[in-house]
């Protein structure tokens, strides 16, 4: 009587152990997919009714993958640089919550041009999944050549936060001068393997080992194309690195990561500034010293 009890036991345990697998692997599943498909955010306005900024609406292929990417190009007279501008995490072009549009004024009022794009599964460009960084370097790339085509004048990138990171990546692979990264990680599989529940919303474990194990074969995301902090080591010129002291999304540690392993970058830390907030918790010293870096560069 005992032998068969303990087997019936044994099996229901079996039973329940394997439905909690198959509903932690099928969570992961969902959650994995879900990060690479992000509502997308819907313009709300442009550089002319904000900005009284003159522009042109443009679209480009992604020279890989011929995904389809919208942008707008804001040329300045007689310009000295042009700025290529890549977005956040399931953001757009305008990058409302920093918000970039202000800047621009200020970029084309002191003779730049400007470039802001929607990357890929973003905004109104075409692709449904956001590789964080992955495949958006691709579209990054081309955005600097489709600036260069319409300037011959110097690039400059500036991104932010997943933006700051791509454009930290592409860089050494791109025709620029210049890189702005405003609140990006330094290692992309490091950083989701600590922070994945700020994203996620689930429990470090023993979700996020199994999310990182199959989001990639599943969506195209591969982490290990997203290294910044290996990637500056092959960068020569100037790197201006901006994080808010507070932030809880990309900590400040990441950006002090980055500073180590680039000789030439300068860290500009801001005080009571959140994720990618450092520009609106103080507008002029943040445009101050964009400004200033960007003048040394011509």
């Amino acid at each position: 009587m005992w032998k068969k009890h303990r087997k019936k036991i044994i099996a229901t345990i079996i039973i329940i152990v394997t439905l909690v697998i198959v509903i932690i692997v099928g969570i992961s599943g969902y959650v994995g997919s879900s990060l690479t498909q992000p509502e997308r955010e819907a313009l709300t306005t442009n550089p002319k009714k904000a900005e009284n900024l003159d522009y042109e609406d443009v679209t480009f292929r992604s020279y890989k993958d011929r995904t389809r990417l919208s942008g707008w190009w804001m040329p300045s007279e007689d310009a000295k640089l042009t700025i290529v501008f890549a977005h956040g995490y399931g953001k757009n072009r305008e990058q409302e919550d920093v918000p970039v549009l202000p800047l621009f004024k200020k970029f084309h009022d002191a003779g730049y041009n400007v470039l802001t794009f929607d990357f890929r599964g973003s905004g109104e460009s075409d692709g449904k999944r956001v590789t964080v960084g992955a495949k958006e370097q691709d579209d990054l790339l081309t955005a600097v050549r489709y600036a260069k085509s319409r300037s011959a004048k110097p690039v400059v990138l500036y991104g932010i936060s997943m933006g700051a990171a791509t454009s930290l990546v592409t860089a050494p692979n791109a025709d620029v001068v210049g890189v702005i990264a405003d609140s990006p990680f330094s290692d992309l599989e490091n950083y989701l393997a600590t922070n994945l529940p700020v994203w996620s919303g689930l429990p470090n474990f023993p979700f996020t080992p199994i999310i990182l194990e199959i989001t990639p074969p599943l969506t195209g995301l591969n982490p290990e194309r997203v290294k910044p902090i290996e990637s500056v080591r092959r960068i020569d010129y100037p790197i201006l690195l901006i994080h808010g002291k507070d932030d809880d999304a990309i900590p400040v540690t990441e950006s002090m990561k980055i500073q180590k392993a680039a000789p030439r970058s300068e860290l500009y830390v801001t005080e009571n500034g959140g994720h990618v907030q450092s520009y609106a918790h103080d507008r002029k010293a943040y445009e101050e010293k964009v400004l200033a870096y960007l003048a040394d560069l011509h």
